[in-house]
């Protein structure tokens, strides 16, 4: 356990902002959390933070930050369809997809390239081209410091949701591993139209050739954050009503819309480009020129400058849309 104090935190986020931390603890073990809780009592605050790649300091934070660094990957069950594969919570969420893919256990393929850790995927119901982490979750390890205690959570009692789940509102839990059960078998999930399209243009289909694919795909449309600060997509798409979308529909026909339960998810991405804030750019802050979904920081732009411009965003399309549009990233 390593505890650092007064810490810059440019390098354990990938917008690349300014802030700094009071202190920042990382760990490798449960034995390690329960030593630092031992002197430190939970009621004096926490806040984990894992690859930092969906989190905007907006200032300077006054508290104390979880960093994990435990990285064990281990098959812990298996039957005649399927395997468990157990991942601790510090193990990068892309080497492990890869790694599941190179031992034959399917189903994450196009969740391939996504940054961040694995225990931020189940917090944050990770999803792309047609897949979430909920799908394949069996369980989250979790530990709690109030009670000093260590226990699971099945897949229901995670309370999954679109980018959300339980642990977005008991922030006080600790995700210590993931249990992923994967299939035997390769069965490609192709639903959207520009993967199937790209796959299929090379021929035979495997989960390599995908994976191959979604990460050639995302790297085309999003900034690699080593060059420029990004959190990925850093809106939500919304979900409407059936009715507010008919609406848009009437004015818009080109409008991409997608029925979700009695709703429609609107892409958000499509209504900051129609909105006119696509390649725009204010200081060091701006929107990705090739994915309007995303903000970056081009090199020495505040935390407070992209809250302020996201803000402007979210105003505007609600004025010329009425759509409301919410973070995914988390501004802290």
């Amino acid at each position: 356990m390593k505890i650092h104090r007064d810490t810059q935190l440019k390098q354990y986020t990938t917008f690349g902002v300014s802030a700094t931390a009071d202190t920042l603890v990382e760990y490798s073990t449960v034995e390690e959390l329960r030593a630092y809780f031992a002197e430190h009592p939970a009621s004096e605050g926490y806040y984990m933070i894992g690859g930092g790649s969906n989190i905007l300091f907006s200032g300077d934070y006054h508290g104390t930050l979880l960093h994990p660094t435990s990285s064990d990957i281990e098959i812990v069950g298996s039957d005649d369809e399927s395997f468990l594969v157990r991942a601790e919570a510090g193990v990068v969420w892309d080497d492990f997809v890869l790694y599941c893919i190179e031992k034959g256990m399917y189903g994450l393929e196009n969740l391939s390239a996504i940054p961040g850790t694995v225990g931020a995927s189940a917090v944050q119901n990770i999803g792309a081209y047609g897949a979430e982490a909920k799908d394949f979750i069996e369980k989250v390890e979790v530990y709690d410091p109030v009670e000093d205690k260590l226990f699971s959570m099945s897949r229901e009692e995670c309370r999954f949701g679109y980018r959300n789940s339980v642990f977005k509102s008991r922030t006080g839990l600790i995700v210590v591993a993931v249990v992923y059960r994967l299939s035997r078998r390769f069965v490609p999930n192709l639903g959207y139209a520009n993967l199937k399209e790209r796959v299929s243009s090379q021929g035979d289909i495997d989960a390599m050739s995908v994976r191959e694919t979604v990460v050639k795909v995302r790297a085309e449309k999003l900034p690699d954050p080593k060059e420029t600060g990004s959190g990925g997509s850093f809106f939500k798409n919304p979900i409407v009503d059936k009715s507010v979308a008919d609406k848009l529909s009437e004015r818009y026909p080109e409008m991409p819309r997608y029925d979700v339960g009695d709703g429609v998810k609107i892409p958000a991405g499509w209504l900051i480009d129609k909105a006119g804030w696509k390649g725009f750019r204010q200081g060091d802050a701006g929107v990705y020129p090739r994915q309007a979904l995303v903000l970056v920081n081009y090199g020495s732009a505040t935390g407070g400058e992209v809250l302020e411009l996201s803000k402007r965003i979210v105003a505007d399309v609600k004025e010329k849309f009425g759509v409301e549009l919410s973070p995914e990233i988390i501004i802290l």
